[in-house]
């Protein structure tokens, strides 16, 4: 099996297409795709798959002339999602395939490994020591994930920290610029813009719950996608399940997250824009039953995936929303403790 930097291998589970198949859909691809190339040449940009409407948007800003292709579009489910035998033949006839890594694509890592030098795991870029260590094993649901153990997998979920995002730009501005020479000073200034971007929402995250008391800033979301932002902004995330969006809740953790929402006397939760809403409801109503009052936000937030709405349609968007949505709910309960007083 052929196994990239980082590490990854693929979990359990039936592949959609032997690592044979996609060798001799390569040949084919090869055969068909010099006279395809003969034919545009290389004046249009290039052709891009993206697994994720993250990357597709760092792609877009960078290259605006690309054709992408996004795998998960809104609402979907990286963890879980796994390409048809005709998407991995249009990979194939691709320039570049471009993959965030760390496990988060975990059904699809044979597939897209196969793809040789066509694909990149944008997430190569950021050391590991950067990373947040996987208490669950994404593979086997098994807790205890050593950091030090050189098997150990990581938090995936590197765009809901800015400064690990911008690290992944200039890998995926370097390749597109190797598939379009001659575009190269444009995507490198593109790409210098977006990571301007990228700045301003950052600051303005950090203005955003500056005033807010670090005791204060605690927040449960419906999917565990929103640890680095909690390490960036100093706030303690729980979730209603652990990296895989199905991993099952059980009593006892919902017991300690109801104690937990009633003793921080915390007035939101929110729901995600993929998660089952089950075990949201569940915890809510668990919170009830101890004589509390909880709300379910109505401003869903955007874990693995991008909205369709046009500003939640793009990265700063998403993370903007994210963040002024948490802090929202967090400026509530500090407010609630503070005139109970």
């Amino acid at each position: 099996m052929v196994t990239s930097r980082s590490g990854e291998r693929r979990p359990p589970g039936p592949a959609q297409i032997t690592l044979a198949g996609l060798l001799v859909l390569s040949v084919l691809v090869s055969v068909f795709g010099f006279a395809r190339a003969d034919e545009s040449g290389s004046a249009g940009g290039p052709e891009v798959f993206a697994t994720t409407g993250f990357i597709a948007d760092a792609v877009r800003n960078i290259a605006p002339d690309a054709d992408v292709t996004t795998l998960v579009g809104p609402g979907g489910d990286p963890h879980h999602y796994q390409p048809s035998t005709k998407q991995i033949q249009e990979m194939l006839g691709s320039d570049v395939v471009l993959w965030n890594g760390l496990y988060l694509e975990a059904q699809m890592i044979d597939q897209l490994q196969g793809l040789g030098d066509k694909q990149m795991a944008v997430a190569d870029a950021i050391g590991r020591d950067e990373l947040i260590a996987n208490t669950v094993d994404p593979a086997s649901g098994a807790g205890g994930v050593d950091r030090d153990n050189a098997t150990a997998t990581y938090d995936p979920h590197i765009w809901n920290s800015p400064s690990l995002w911008r690290q992944a730009i200039e890998p995926i501005a370097d390749r597109l610029a190797e598939l379009r020479p001659e575009k190269a000073e444009e995507y490198e200034s593109n790409a210098r813009e977006y990571i301007r971007q990228i700045d301003d929402v950052e600051r303005q995250a950090q203005d955003d719950v500056s005033g807010i008391p670090v005791e204060d800033r605690v927040v449960v979301t419906g999917h565990d996608a929103f640890g680095y932002l909690g390490r960036d902004l100093d706030i303690d995330v729980h979730a209603t399940d652990f990296i895989a969006a199905d991993a099952q809740v059980s009593a006892n953790q919902l017991s300690g997250l109801a104690d937990m929402i009633v003793d921080e006397r915390i007035r939101t939760i929110f729901l995600d824009n993929q998660s089952n809403p089950q075990a949201i409801s569940s915890l809510r109503e668990a919170v009830l039953a101890r004589g509390r009052t909880v709300s379910i936000s109505p401003e869903a937030l955007y874990a693995d995936s991008l909205g369709t709405e046009a500003e939640m349609s793009t990265y700063t968007g998403a993370y903007r929303h994210n963040v002024e949505a948490m802090a929202e709910a967090m400026r509530h309960t500090h407010e609630e403790k503070t005139a109970g007083e």
